[in-house]
């Protein structure tokens, strides 16, 4: 099986949103849909104090639906919206 390093791209509704709630239940909706190892789970400066929160998770690519991943990660309270920005496969 191969394995992918994907990136999330969390917005949130607005500036004054608190990003940590959002960072620790998006790594848990990534870890409960089988992120592997060490996860990173930062903010993306935008612009005018807009942040987005990336979280960067490997995954096994067979079997993994990722698009069902960010749909949930959507569902996040005070976030706008949530989609894939990135994947690449994993080496090795």
């Amino acid at each position: 099986m191969g394995k992918a390093v994907v990136t999330f791209k969390i917005m949130p509704e607005g500036v004054e949103v608190d990003l940590g709630p959002i960072k620790e239940q998006a790594e848990a909706i990534a870890r409960k849909a089988g992120a592997i190892g060490q996860m990173q789970v930062k903010e993306d400066p935008i612009a005018f104090g807009l942040k987005a929160v990336l979280v960067l998770g490997m995954f096994e690519v067979e079997g993994s639906d990722f698009e069902k991943i960010a749909e949930d990660m959507q569902e996040i309270e005070n976030v706008q919206s949530a989609e894939i920005s990135g994947m690449d496969l994993a080496l090795g």
